[in-house]
């Protein structure tokens, strides 16, 4: 077996597992931080003494949480809000790889595999939305979260639509293979 038949089958037998694995992450994250919230919520309440909530620490924190559980709706609208079309979480079959021959479908296999990294890549912007959300502007400029969180979650939506981005960078450069 040669490297771009491994390739290939690790790309065959790793996308649908590591796209449900995300999801499923995610929307224990998600749950998780809401939860967390609604406790700290009640313990404000409960005891004296606690430090109080305010509707920002709890609406930053419920909103970030409500994008974990929707975490392919928003990969799709981070797309959306830069190309054109739906999200595909599946095998990448890109065109312009058919020019490479024999190694078609291993390019194919790295592309797919650079989209479930993608996937990836946004959920890490996600949670840095929460590390934002929670820590507010307890950094005092010298880590800026939020900026990094965006670059995450674009190039992540771009990872994960990597055939589309390629055609584009190539039509915009002019370039040719």
């Amino acid at each position: 077996m040669d490297l771009a038949s491994m390739m290939v089958n690790l790309a065959n037998e790793l996308t649908a597992p590591a796209w449900k694995l995300l999801w499923v992450v995610a929307a224990l994250c998600g749950t998780a931080y809401f939860g967390h919230i609604v406790a700290r919520m009640m313990r404000a309440s409960q005891f004296p003494g606690q430090r109080s909530l305010t509707l920002g620490d709890v609406a930053a924190v419920a909103i970030v949480a409500a994008c974990m559980l929707n975490l392919s709706q928003l990969i799709n609208a981070a797309w959306n809000s830069m190309g054109t079309g739906t999200v595909s979480y599946g095998p990448i079959s890109y065109t312009g790889a058919a020019g490479f021959g024999v190694f078609a479908a291993a390019i194919n296999a790295v592309l797919t595999l650079v989209s479930v990294a993608g996937g990836y890549f946004f959920f890490r912007g996600v949670l840095l939305w929460r590390k934002a959300a929670v820590a507010g502007d307890s950094s005092h400029g010298a880590d800026d979260v939020v900026w990094r969180a965006a670059t995450h979650m674009l190039g992540g939506a771009c990872l994960v639509q990597i055939s589309d981005m390629i055609e584009r960078l190539r039509s915009t450069l002019g370039l040719v293979w």
